[in-house]
C-alpha cells in the first residue's frame, strides 16, 4: 500500500475540480439525455426518432461517467453531495447506485484481478471450462468476442449482479439496496408512462419502448462490457487466486491496461485509455486523468501500455480465452498456451 501512496503523492492536486465545472457537466448530461429521450419518444419523422434513439446510449454512458466519479467522491466536495448527484445520474443506466458502489469500489477496486473477489471478467481455467455443458461453453466463447462483451455485461453483470444481486451483497446494506432498486423501478415505470402518452396505440408503444429503453440500454451494456474487458484483459496482464501472490500494488499497477485511444472517446467510453491512472488514484475525476497519466509515465511508473487498433483488439480477444492460474499464462479454448508465463513482479 505504501508504494501506491508514493505514486499518488504527485497526483494529489488533480483530485480537485471546480464545482461549477462539475455541475455544468451534469447539467449538460441531463439536458442531452432529456432532449434525446424526448426526440426518440415524440419525434414526428421516424428518422428523427431513430437518430435520437442511437444517441441515447452514449448520452447514458456520459451520465454513467458522472455517477462513476461521484461514487469515487471526486465530482463534488463531500460524500453527501456526491451521492446526491450520483444516484440520479446512474438511473438512466438502470443500475442501483449502492449495489454498483459495493461491486465496483469494494470488490473491483479493492481486489483487482483477484479471483473470487473481483467480480467482473474473471477468466475460467481449463478445468472450469471443461465442467461446463455445451451451452455454457458456447456462452463463454460468445462472451470473449467483440460483440459478446456486451452480452456478458447485460446478462452476467447487469441482470445477475446489479438487478438480482447476490444474497451476500444484499445482506451488507439491505435497506439501502432495496431503496436504490425501487428507484430504478420507479424511474422505468415513469419512462413507460411517458412513452404510453407518446404512442398512438399498442404498436407505437412497443416501438417506442424499443427505441427509448431497449436499444439504448443494450448499447450502454455493450460499451461498458467492451471497456471493462480491455481495461483488465491483456496477454501480459495476470489474474491471481492466492492472496499471498496478490497485493494491492500489483492489482492496481500490474493488472490494469493503459489503452491509448482518441481523447474524444473518453467522454462516452468511460475511462478506456486512462484506466491505469484511475486505478492508482480513483479520486481523480475522469476529465483530469490525462494529466495524471502523463505524470505517472514521466515518473517511470510500470503501466501496461497498449495502442488500440483493430489488430490489437483481435489479438487480445484471440489470445485471452482461458487462464492457467498455476503457470500464469493465457490459453485458448483448446487449452493451448497463447502467452509465455507472466511475471508478477512490478
Amino acid at each position: 500500500m505504501s508504494a501506491i501512496l508514493e505514486l499518488r503523492r504527485p497526483l494529489a492536486e488533480l483530485r480537485v475540480q471546480p464545482a461549477r465545472w462539475a455541475m455544468s457537466l451534469s447539467a449538460f448530461g441531463f439536458a442531452l439525455y432529456g432532449a434525446l429521450f424526448y426526440g426518440a419518444a415524440f419525434g414526428a419523422p421516424a428518422w428523427l426518432r431513430l437518430v435520437c434513439a442511437v444517441g441515447l446510449g452514449p448520452a447514458i454512458a456520459f451520465l454513467f461517467r458522472i455517477a462513476h466519479d461521484s461514487g469515487h467522491l471526486c465530482n463534488l466536495r463531500g460524500m453527501r453531495a456526491n451521492h446526491l448527484l450520483g444516484r440520479p445520474s446512474i438511473l438512466p443506466a438502470y443500475h442501483p447506485y449502492s449495489v454498483w458502489m459495493v461491486l465496483h469500489n469494494a470488490r473491483h477496486h479493492a481486489f483487482t484481478n483477484l479471483r473470487g473477489y473481483d467480480y467482473i471478467w474473471t477468466p475460467l481455467s481449463k478445468a472450469d471450462y471443461e465442467c461446463l455443458g455445451r451451452f455454457g461453453r458456447w456462452r463463454e466463447r460468445l462472451y470473449r468476442s467483440a460483440f459478446g462483451t456486451g452480452v456478458y455485461y447485460l446478462y452476467a453483470i447487469w441482470w445477475r449482479q446489479m438487478i438480482l444481486g447476490r444474497h451476500t451483497i444484499r445482506a451488507r446494506r439491505p435497506d439501502t439496496f432495496l431503496f436504490d432498486q425501487c428507484l430504478v423501478l420507479v424511474f422505468l415505470v415513469l419512462q413507460l408512462g411517458v412513452l404510453a402518452l407518446a404512442a398512438g396505440g399498442p404498436g407505437g408503444f412497443v416501438l417506442r419502448v424499443l427505441e427509448c429503453v431497449v436499444m439504448p440500454h443494450v448499447t450502454l451494456c455493450w460499451m461498458l462490457g467492451y471497456v471493462s474487458f480491455f481495461n483488465h484483459t491483456h496477454p501480459l496482464v495476470p489474474w491471481l487466486t492466492q492472496r499471498d501472490e496478490w497485493s494491492f500494488h500489483v492489482g492496481q499497477v500490474r493488472c490494469t491496461v493503459h489503452m491509448k485511444v482518441p481523447v474524444w472517446l473518453v467522454f462516452f467510453m468511460t475511462d478506456l485509455g486512462l484506466h491505469g491512472a484511475h486505478h492508482i488514484e480513483p479520486r481523480i475525476p475522469i476529465w483530469r486523468l490525462e494529466e495524471a497519466e502523463r505524470r505517472l509515465l514521466e515518473a517511470a511508473t510500470t503501466l501496461r501500455e497498449e495502442r488500440w487498433t483493430w489488430r490489437t483488439q483481435h489479438d487480445i480477444l484471440r489470445r485471452c480465452k482461458l487462464y492457467d492460474y498455476d503457470s500464469h499464462c493465457w490459453l485458448d479454448f483448446a487449452g493451448n498456451r497463447t502467452t509465455a508465463p507472466i511475471a508478477l513482479v512490478c
